[in-house]
């Protein structure tokens, strides 16, 4: 079990959102998209197992697990399918979390995206809702480095791109996957419990990963982060 402290008086500089689930409500739609399609390779999975077991993985690793468990091969042209089929339901469907607008709006600090999610997914969807100017060329991608969460290998390469201490950054996830990648990171990490989530269940999974306070809705994020030590990121 995981267990994170606030790192010692230290201000926070940077704070580095998740995009799924976090800023933008897609991966249940992402989740559906998948299942459908794994159906017509002949491999039946239950959502809710499918998205304990996979929830913040790239597509691309989920399915190379999925091959080696149901010992069949899944060709990287079936992947780039799903992803595109993926991208463009997001397009239709994809809402922006609530809140999420107004708080971006009022952190007076440096922010960050770094997801599992491919670049061009990233780039395409925040634009498209309109955020993407919140985070000034920040959006960073596991097809940036080795090993995706929930190695730290993302989470500390935002950090060096941005040339911040990680001590100093703060991160706001959803899934134990990535609240242990930013726990390795030696990065202060929140966890955001979706409304659709079942919260009593992921909320403790999200403490145990590694997470200081677990909230669930974006209304409260200022009042969370001031509440920890530092100066206050937000404009009143």
């Amino acid at each position: 079990m995981f267990r994170s402290q606030l790192l010692s008086r230290q201000p926070i500089r940077l704070i580095i959102f998740e995009c799924d689930r976090v800023l933008l409500d897609s991966l249940e739609s992402n989740n559906s998209i998948e299942i459908e399609e794994l159906k017509t390779l002949n491999i039946d999975i239950d959502n809710q197992e499918y998205q304990k077991q996979f929830a913040g993985v790239p597509i691309e690793n989920t399915f190379n697990v999925i091959a080696r468990e149901y010992r069949i091969c899944i060709p990287a042209q079936f992947i780039r399918y799903v992803e595109e089929k993926i991208v463009n339901a997001r397009e239709q469907r994809i809402e922006v979390i609530p809140y999420v607008h107004e708080i971006l709006k009022k952190i007076n600090i440096c922010k960050a995206v770094a997801s599992n999610s491919p670049f061009s997914r990233l780039s395409t969807l925040l634009t498209l809702k309109n955020l993407i100017h919140f985070f000034d060329g920040h959006i960073y991608s596991a097809d940036m480095v080795k090993k995706p969460k929930p190695a730290p290998d993302l989470y500390l390469y935002t950090a060096k791109k941005l040339l911040v201490p990680v001590e100093e950054c703060l991160v706001i996830e959803d899934s134990a996957t990535g609240i242990k990648a930013a726990h390795q990171a030696g990065m202060n990490v929140l966890g955001f419990i979706n409304a659709k989530s079942p919260s009593s269940e992921i909320k403790q999974e999200l403490l145990e990963a590694g997470a200081l306070q677990v909230f669930s809705t974006m209304k409260n994020l200022p009042e969370i982060i001031n509440g920890l030590k530092g100066r206050s990121v937000f404009d009143v």
